[in-house]
């Protein structure tokens, strides 16, 4: 009896501690949202998207450049970044199963996927920027592609690991080749786990900033020319939220609003694809 009274005390406490840490961290990010609900609602018009932004100190104006650019920039990395990922994927579940090289390369994308995204944006700097001699889309594109590809990698080893070998025995059985196999049986089988990483790995770089600070900088007009410094939103929420104006500070709330909603709207269709594919097992 007295183990027994010392093992629901122990079992107590750690789920008292457990669930007060939950309730700590809960709080934080209903107060944060919050906020940014409340700060960004305000704010959001139609002029804040579909006007360029008014000189410093004059009030009105919008974010027209930063949306279009964050969005070319985005779109760029993904055509970079997943058939890298994938691809990387694909080899990993299939040719170098079972392999060293596989469990090699699958820790290092582990370790990618924590690398900090500015020391990702220094990397592209020196590479991309400082040869070129100034800013520009490209390098900004590469950067977050670079993000991308580890968090795309390793979902797609994970959704192929997981289709059974004897649908593979069983297309090589009818005398299919071994690429007809994985495109056509491998790939339908674990589609819904490779779109839902892909959709994390995009909501992964909408929010980055520092990579972008490095790469593609900011720009405060209008320009879709990926060859020279183009305008982002999360930096231009950086700066502006630094900047000394009232109409920054409202603007950069509503971009943030956005943003945060972007994000929230990726993750929720990530976990319905997860639920439709998988719910049932």
């Amino acid at each position: 009896m007295g183990r027994e009274r010392i093992r629901k005390a122990e079992s107590f406490i750690a789920l008292s501690l457990s669930t007060l840490a939950a309730l700590f961290g809960l709080f934080w990010l209903v107060f944060i949202i919050g906020d940014v609900l409340i700060e960004g609602v305000g704010a959001l018009n139609l002029d804040l998207f579909v006007e360029d932004p008014a000189p410093p100190g004059v009030e009105g104006g919008g974010l027209r450049n930063a949306f279009v650019g964050q969005l070319m920039i985005t779109f760029f990395a993904t055509l970079i970044g997943v058939p890298v990922g994938v691809l990387g994927g694909t080899f990993l579940a299939e040719y170098a199963r079972g392999r060293r090289i596989a469990r090699m390369i699958s820790i290092l994308s582990d370790i990618m996927v924590s690398v900090p995204s500015i020391v990702v944006g220094t990397f592209i700097y020196a590479v991309l920027v400082k040869p070129l001699g100034q800013f520009n889309g490209w390098a900004g594109a590469v950067a977050l592609a670079i993000i991308m590809i580890p968090v795309v990698l390793r979902t797609t080893e994970d959704m192929l690991s997981l289709v059974p070998w004897t649908l593979r025995e069983a297309a090589f059985a009818l005398g299919a080749p071994y690429y007809r196999v994985i495109v056509q049986v491998v790939y339908r089988g674990a589609a819904a786990g490779i779109l839902t990483g892909i959709l994390l790995s995009i909501a992964r770089v909408a929010g980055e900033t520092a990579p972008l600070l490095f790469t593609s900088f900011n720009n405060s007009f209008f320009s879709t020319n990926m060859n020279e410094p183009m305008a982002s939103l999360t930096v231009t929420i950086f700066q502006y939220a630094m900047g000394p104006y009232e109409g920054w500070h409202a603007q950069a709330w509503a971009a943030s609003l956005v943003i945060t909603v972007f994000i929230l709207i990726l993750t929720i269709i990530g976990r319905l694809v997860i639920r439709w594919r998988y719910g049932g097992r």
